[in-house]
Formats: structure tokens, sequence, C-alpha cells
């Protein structure tokens, strides 16, 4: 089986994410012209201090991309950044096209993932154990067991969600699953957990998923999510036609480089390289308790994000109430969008605050006539917790839901 052994630990999905500069430099007078049926790609762009702007993205050239300020579009002066400049472009809301029917899902270890159909290699010293994708985003990939992190058969299937343990795990059709070392591909072929010399040959039709116990691996590219649900990890962006995004696609356990070549509308999200970044709701909550007498809150709660959760999702806080987040060792800075509930601008009044290692770093105020606000604020590196409180305001404990968009942690890179 090459070099592969069973391996502790989970999966970490990081949402690393990263965009556009603090200053928002002009290009050329320029005016964007919306002709009839031109749309433009609503997305947050985040600069390297983490502070955020809402822009429409009209087009990448090459290493730099254009857009407007959403306040002006349609009819606003098209800026431009270079990506060198840039930590992320996040799609806002963003939904994910539904799995076309043939399709598998594979996810790499390098946090490549990719959908297209399945084959056996045709020959080889591991043909068992090494599968190739046709018709994925970038084109044909192979991939063995070594590099695999998961693989779901019929992508258009329902499936649990299981994290990488220290075996490897197959869920089956029926529900069912079976803990132990996937051998080989071609035929599918398990090893049990406590008996090694017990081993159960599968065939694809009656097996949802397979989760890996190999460990993730941060490729340090930039990555890039497509409307597809793709993943690619791109080393250099290229200058393309007609404002598409371009770039040098590198995949683990592949030699060669693949081009990626995509419009402007299928790219969701891109995180640069160059700075590491978590999402907050997949940190897990470390406590949480109500405040202002109330004897009891729902904790922290993780709405939206995109299927997969590749770049986490928004966070809704029921005040009065405080909650609190374990930061690992390196943690730099942090930063939010900050937004009163949709069902409670009418009556929510409240301040929201931050601390950090029990000191005040930030607070928002957010009632009827400013319902939104941004937290933008150092943290200075190390370990620590993260506490965020809401107090109520002048209008009592009502309607106090408070949305967190876009929750980031930022960690220094050494």
């Amino acid at each position: 089986m090459g070099e592969r052994r069973i391996n502790a630990g989970r999966v970490l999905s990081c949402a690393g994410v990263i965009a556009a500069a603090a200053m928002l430099g002009v290009s050329a007078p320029a005016v964007a012209q919306k002709a009839a049926g031109e749309t433009a790609s609503a997305r947050v762009l985040i600069d390297r201090s983490l502070s955020r702007s809402s822009v429409r993205v009209t087009g990448y050239t090459g290493a730099s991309v254009s857009f407007v300020l959403a306040q002006a579009w349609p009819g606003g002066t098209v800026r431009t950044k270079q990506l060198s400049d840039v930590a992320a472009l996040i799609g806002v809301r963003e939904r994910l096209e539904p799995a076309r029917a043939g399709t598998s899902l594979i996810e790499l270890v390098d946090g490549t993932r990719l959908l297209g159909s399945l084959e056996q290699p045709a020959d080889g010293a591991r043909a068992a154990e090494t599968g190739i994708a046709h018709g994925t985003s970038i084109g044909d990939v192979s991939f063995d067991l070594d590099h695999l992190s998961r693989i779901v058969f019929d992508a258009t299937a329902e499936t649990s969600s299981i994290g990488a343990g220290d075996a490897d795990v197959v869920e089956l059709a029926n529900g069912d699953r079976m803990e132990g070392l996937v051998a080989s591909l071609w035929p599918l072929v398990v090893e049990d957990a406590s008996d090694a010399s017990k081993k159960t040959e599968l065939t694809a039709d009656r097996v949802r998923q397979i989760v890996m116990s190999n460990k993730r691996r941060e490729s340090g590219l930039s990555r890039v999510w497509l409307r597809d649900g793709s993943v690619v990890n791109v080393s250099t962006f290229v200058k393309g036609e007609g404002g598409v995004l371009a770039g040098e696609a590198h995949v683990d356990g592949n030699e060669g480089v693949f081009r990626l070549h995509t419009s402007a509308d299928r790219v969701i999200a891109l995180v640069m390289s160059g700075t590491k970044l978590s999402a907050l709701s997949e940190i897990p909550v470390s406590g949480y308790r109500p405040l202002s007498g109330r004897r009891w809150t729902p904790g922290p709660t993780v709405v939206g994000g995109m299927t997969g959760g590749a770049l986490g999702g928004d966070i809704e806080l029921c005040g009065p109430m405080s909650a609190e987040w374990d930061l690992a060792s390196g943690a730099a800075r942090f930063s939010a969008g900050v937004e009163l509930a949709a069902g409670a601008r009418a009556l929510g009044s409240c301040t929201l605050i931050v601390e950090w290692r029990g000191k005040e770093i930030a607070r928002v105020v957010l009632n009827d006539m400013t319902p939104s606000g941004e937290i933008v604020a150092a943290l200075g590196g190390g370990a620590g917790k993260l506490s965020l409180r809401i107090e109520q305001g002048d209008r009592g404990p009502v309607q106090n839901r408070v949305v967190l968009r876009q929750a980031l942690v930022m960690e220094e890179r050494h």
C-alpha cells in the first residue's frame, strides 16, 4: 500500500479567507456601464488588515481584479486591485450548483475538491489503489489512497458528516458504517480495524462515501472556490481573455501543472496565499451563558455558509449573552461584519463587545438606525480566549439577535 498508514487526528476545515486593499485604488476613469443582461457578482472584498468592502466583481485581468463598489453599482467607477494586495474575495450567501448525475466528489488532503466521473488506470504498479477523475474543473486528475481525503461515489446523494479519525470509514448505501483500512479501490477492499486478516470486498453501488484517515496538508497556495463545488489550489495567476480568472493549478500527488480557466461569475470565493485565515464558525465554542438575569440562552448557531462548509458560515447570537472561543497560538487579528438579524431590526437595540484575554478590544452599537457595523481588531499573537458579549440597549432584551458575517481569525505565518 505504498507508505500509507492509519493516521490519528481530524481533517481540519479551514476557511482561510482574505482580499482587496484598505485603500481601494482607482484604475483609469472608466465607468461601469451595465448593459442589458449583464451582471456582476456580489462579493465581500477583504484586505490584509481584514477590513472589508462590498463590491461587484466585473472581471479579472491576469493578476488583478476589477470591481465597482456595491453602493455605486451599476454606474460607478471601475476600480482595479492587484491580487498580490488582496487577501480574499467571498461570495455573499452563495449557493452551489446541484451536482450532475453520474459525477463523483473527490476531496484530497491538500484541500483540492473535484467533481467528475471515475475510472481505474489501465496499468501501473498501484493501479488498484489509484483513480482518475474525468471532466473536472481543471481536466483529468489522478489520485491515490495516500492523497485521498474523501470520495463520494454519487455526488447527487446525501451523505453523513464524518470527520477523519484513526481509521478509514466507509459509509454504506443503507447507512451502516465500516471502520478499518481501505486497502484498494479496484476492487474496494476494507481491512477490519481490529483484525487486518478480515477483509470485506464491496462494489461501488453499495457505498455512499469513503472518509480516509489521512491528515490534511496545507498547500500554501492561493485557493479558488467555484460554483460547481470545486476547490482548486493555484500557484500563479496568468492573463486570460474576456475577464476570466486563469492560473496554474497544482494537485497533491500529481507532478504536472493544471490549467484553471473560468469566468468571473463562476468564482464564488478566492483566498490568496501569504495569509492564514480561519472561520470562527469552524472553531468550537468553549462556553456561553445568558446575561441580564436570563435563565437560559441558546448557544451560538452557525447559519448559512456554502455547501461543504468550505468557507464556514455566519454565526447567530441570541442576547443578552456571552460566548467564548479558545484561539490557538498565533492569533493575530479578528474581523467580522456585524448586524441585527433580519427579524430584529425594528425593535432590536444592543451593544456587541469583543474581549481578548479579558480586555475589551472593540464594540459595536446596533439599533434600528444603525443595524450593521464592522469589527477589525488586533489580537497580538499567542493563544487566548476570545469573548463576544451582547448587552441589552435602551429597549431592553427584546430582539437582541446579532449575526456575525464572515467572522475570521487571522493567524501569523512563521
